[in-house]
């Protein structure tokens, strides 16, 4: 009798937690059914890749990668493609680069691995740090590469290889901007930073010198010379850009921003600047004015968009954190 109690009660369990399940799965099917009937004219969308972190463009195919590994996409049908012979298990997946000798550059959870178009190789710069983590990819204008590492970054070039330790979290944003000077962030809340290499030597920026968060989700620089720097951590944060004079200005959601946490900030053919949230989606102005804001609403996968990269026909491409977006036409 005790035993026929306890059978009866493990069943009950597991049927509560299969109904559960089910539930859950029944929202969320429901909830993606209503997000692609919202997807405008011209965009698309796959939630197969799930969670990503990065996309990239390379021989004529969309790349992405995140927390399930490497993605291939056909860039018009968007039809999932096989990846090349080779590709073994990469983990999770940080960052992609296409250098400018046509080589695939990979940065994952057990370091870097690249492609030449024929073939896969594991990058030895670091043979004795095989098992670390690159969070970040670099190819500087000497054609050096840089890696974002767990404790600062390693540069390796025709006539340089060096180590450079940084006191903050693992480097996942490496940037050159015009005046050739690198720029690395971390976006650890606890030990985020952001630092310049210029003149041989690094200087560390924090909230003393205008920067909004310590957690440096991106930089980069757009056409007329303006350095931004993205920042945040749950819904603190904020953009800050260089002024002239070289203090760092501050952009928050009450200059028009989405969210207070940016996660990227991109600059379009059209010189649109996109400042994406991590909960709110993304807004986008143009002449220093927001003429959008884009949400799952509009057909966004998520509302967090880690990385944007636009090819040579104008099409955007999304990497999100549930999903990847085509997007042909804005407004």
């Amino acid at each position: 009798m005790y035993n026929r109690r306890v059978w009866h009660g493990l069943i009950q369990i597991c049927g509560g937690i299969f109904l559960i399940i089910a539930a859950s799965w029944l929202v969320t099917y429901s909830s993606d059914r209503q997000l692609e009937k919202n997807v405008r004219p011209g965009w698309h969308m796959v939630r197969a890749p799930g969670n990503l972190q990065t996309v990239a463009l390379y021989q004529g195919s969309v790349w992405t990668g995140g927390v399930n590994g490497l993605f291939r996409f056909d860039p018009v049908t968007v039809e999932p493609l096989p990846l090349p012979q080779g590709s073994g298990y990469l983990g999770v997946v940080h960052d992609l680069l296409t250098d400018n000798q046509g080589i695939l550059w990979v940065g994952h959870q057990q370091g870097v691995s690249r492609f030449d178009g024929m073939k896969w190789a594991t990058y030895d710069c670091l043979p004795a740090r095989k098992s670390n983590p690159v969070t970040a990819l670099l190819q500087d204008k000497e054609g050096a590469i840089w890696l974002g590492l767990q404790d600062g970054v390693f540069c390796k070039g025709a006539t340089i290889e060096q180590h450079h330790v940084l006191n903050m979290g693992p480097i996942d944003v490496l940037y050159q901007d015009n005046k050739e000077r690198i720029w690395a962030g971390s976006s650890d809340p606890r030990r985020g930073g952001l630092a310049c290499f210029e003149g041989g030597a690094w200087k560390s920026y924090s909230s003393n010198d205008g920067l909004l968060h310590p957690s440096v989700n991106c930089v980069t620089e757009t056409r007329d010379g303006t350095l931004w720097i993205g920042t945040g951590f749950a819904n603190a944060g904020g953009a800050n850009y260089a002024t002239s004079a070289g203090i760092l200005a501050a952009m928050t959601r009450n200059d028009g921003l989405a969210g207070d946490k940016v996660r990227q900030i991109y600059e379009d053919r059209a010189g649109n600047l996109w400042f994406c949230s991590e909960y709110d989606g993304v807004a986008i102005f143009r002449g220093g004015k927001r003429v959008a804001v884009l949400t799952t609403a509009d057909g966004l996968a998520g509302q967090e968009v880690k990385k944007i990269v636009q090819d040579e026909t104008g099409i955007y491409w999304l990497a999100t954190d549930q999903g990847l977006n085509r997007i042909s036409a804005v407004f």
